[in-house]
């Protein structure tokens, strides 16, 4: 299977995996709908006014960074790279497993954790891991 070479593409091939998708939270929206709660978002974009998130979400950056890698010769290319942050909302009890299955099926995935609320503060993420994936069939040269 081709590795996904958009921030949809990279939504579908999660999404399409039964572990995630059986352990994603929900997003409850104003209209009182639920969807999985996974999304595409640019920078300082946000969910609609009003949608409440419960459980595991995973958020992917919409546009990629650069990560540059530099050849042998004196030439330097740069990948696309993504941020897929995977957050535990009331809970993160599945947080590990969730960013343990992406990075799985994200050939050279790597994460880190992020600190989340202080214990008891109850104002949002309890912890998320933000995970990097750059796709190494995907060169833009400049």
């Amino acid at each position: 299977m081709a590795l996904p070479t958009t921030a949809q593409a990279i939504y579908d091939r999660l999404l399409a995996d039964t572990a995630i998708a059986a352990a994603l939270g929900t997003y409850t929206l104003p209209s009182g709908s639920t969807m999985p709660a996974m999304a595409v978002l640019a920078a300082n974009e946000q969910l609609p006014p009003g949608t409440v998130v419960n459980g595991i979400e995973i958020v992917i950056t919409a546009v990629p960074r650069f990560a540059e890698q530099v050849m042998l010769s004196t030439e330097t290319l740069t990948n696309p790279t993504w941020r897929i942050y995977v957050s535990g909302w009331q809970s993160a009890g599945q947080l590990q497993t969730v960013a343990g299955r992406v990075v799985a099926l994200l050939p050279g995935a790597t994460s880190t954790s992020i600190e989340g609320d202080a214990p008891g503060q109850g104002i949002g993420v309890i912890d998320q891991i933000v995970i990097r994936w750059t796709n190494p069939t995907v060169v833009v040269t400049p």
